[in-house]
């Protein structure tokens, strides 16, 4: 009997890494990470890294997962989790490009050469579809440790985890959740996303050309240190925030602590932001209602030793409604009108909102003497434990007041109900840190 020889061809396809037959694989070593580094994967695969080994580079896969099979890519092993180090010289630790049904989770990852130098821009992680003109599907990033990317830099389309839409042929994603993730000590804004295909058209809101994005849901995050804001959440439908906490953002540029843009029916709830206070006076809020938005809620957050609690932008911004709030120490000023010279925000209701100030500061209401329009506060706690001040343009444009509670501040001229008296607060300045906003026991002084 005969024995054909081997081909040769087949002997160097074995060589190669295949994803589509492997099911699971295992990243332990450098070379494994460079062998698997811009793999096609397919539906179901799970590429575990091994924790306690360090690589460098930029994971750059490729492939799609299903909505039933979606592509994992997780840790396996004991010790601290896997790190990449992209060193400065890549885009980004974790590149998802043009791809969807994807989850990345349990990575520590870092992207700087360690200098405070500005190395041009980098991400942590990085979602981009760029000239694909299709939705994509279930991008989940959860329970990742990003920090040192980049320099002592600002920048807002740069920075720890960013998703981004380009070029000319529209995209949108649907189902994106980032949730669980530390990001700290970067240049740029610790999360954000951007489309130039979404934005707000106020002459059509339902503009069927805009793509915006929907089921975007970012959650528990804590996010510190930042270049500029921590969060901006921009070009989605109904998108949820909630129990994010934010902490001294904007150290090289001003910027608020989260803020949204071209969004519809956004929630902003359940958030704590402290320590954004620096120079630059401006842009320095734990919240922001920016404009070209639609029915934004920022509600049920918790906002202390800002430079002010909330910035309301003045160009096109309509149905805004800041509720059931918690203020304490804001350290300039309350309510921050941006734009002094416009007048297109309209239908803004501010109620339910607690503002407590020490004695030790010197605050107002409106401050750096922007005026409030078109805007109703009713049923807001205003407690100043020294002496509270208003602003120049207090007054304001087409701004109503009714059943609001006074405590060392003169009511509102316009109120037309105030309630001037002690709130008898248990703890009145008690202003804890990073604490459960599930539960929010702590605040209850």
């Amino acid at each position: 009997m005969r024995i054909l020889p081997i081909s040769l061809s087949l002997i160097v396809l074995s060589l190669i890494p295949s994803a589509t037959s492997a099911g699971v694989i295992e990243i332990a070593t450098q070379q494994q990470f460079d062998q698997y580094s811009a793999q096609r994967f397919s539906p179901g695969d799970i590429i575990q890294f091994k924790r306690g080994k360090e690589f460098t580079g930029m994971f750059a896969p490729l492939g799609s997962g299903t909505e039933k099979a979606p592509i994992r890519v997780t840790a396996f092993g004991n010790g601290p989790a896997p790190r990449i180090h992209a060193q400065g010289k890549h885009l980004a630790g974790v590149l998802l490009r043009n791809v969807e049904y994807w989850e990345v989770g349990d990575l520590e990852i870092t992207n700087t050469n360690g200098t405070p130098d500005d190395q041009g821009v980098l991400f942590g992680i990085y979602v981009l579809a760029e000239d694909t003109n299709e939705t994509l599907n279930h991008i989940h990033i959860h329970d990742c440790y990003i920090h040192h990317i980049n320099g002592e830099v600002a920048g807002k389309r740069r920075g720890g985890i960013h998703i981004h839409v380009k070029g000319d042929q529209p995209a949108r994603f649907h189902n994106l959740r980032i949730v669980g993730n530390r990001i700290e000590r970067i240049g740029g804004v610790g999360i954000g996303n951007d489309s130039p295909h979404a934005q707000i058209n106020f002459d059509q809101p339902d503009d069927p050309g805009r793509h915006a994005w929907t089921g975007v849901y970012v959650a528990r995050n804590v996010v510190s240190h930042t270049g500029r804001n921590a969060i901006i959440a921009r070009v989605s439908d109904n998108a949820v925030y909630e129990y994010n906490t934010l902490a001294y953002s904007s150290r090289h540029d001003t910027g608020h602590s989260i803020f949204n843009f071209h969004t519809r029916g956004i929630r902003i709830q359940y958030n704590e932001a402290y320590g954004n206070i620096g120079p630059g006076g401006q842009d320095r809020g734990g919240f922001d209602a920016d404009y070209n938005s639609m029915d934004t809620y920022i509600q049920y957050n918790y906002s202390h030793d800002n430079q002010w609690f909330c910035g309301i932008m003045k160009r096109p911004n309509h149905n805004v409604f800041i509720r059931y709030n918690l203020s304490v120490n804001d350290r300039d000023g309350l309510y921050f009108y941006g734009f002094d010279s416009e007048k297109k925000a309209s239908n803004i209701h501010i109620y339910n909102n607690t503002h407590y100030v020490g004695a030790h500061l010197d605050v107002e209401v409106f401050c750096e003497g922007r005026t409030p329009i078109n805007t109703t506060f009713e049923n807001n706690l205003f407690y100043f434990s020294g002496k509270g001040e208003w602003g120049p343009h207090a007054q304001g444009v087409h701004v109503k007041f009714d059943h609001n509670f006074y405590y060392n501040i003169p009511p509102h001229p316009a109120d037309k109900n105030p309630i001037v008296g002690d709130p008898l607060f248990r703890s009145p300045g008690m202003a804890p840190t990073f604490i459960d906003m599930t539960t929010r026991i702590a605040l209850r002084g």
